[in-house]
């Protein structure tokens, strides 16, 4: 029995390209389209407050255990 996976056609750099921006802009179209379901990323001005350590659990959570 063969296990090899099978060969695919190597995409030209312009195939690539092209494919990029396509995934690309399905991607943010779709954001676009339910901004209910982006991620809010906190921010403080740098220098001026700190975050404590619990925020780092409660942002990254939901995101990386997903």
């Amino acid at each position: 029995m063969d296990r090899r996976w099978p060969q695919r056609r190597r995409e030209t750099w312009e195939e690539t390209r092209l494919r990029l921006v396509a995934e690309t802009s399905a991607y943010l179209t779709e954001c676009l389209r339910h901004p209910e379901l982006a991620v809010r990323i906190p921010v403080v001005p740098a220098g001026e407050a700190e975050f404590p350590p619990s925020l780092t659990v409660a942002f990254w959570d939901p995101i990386l255990l997903d």
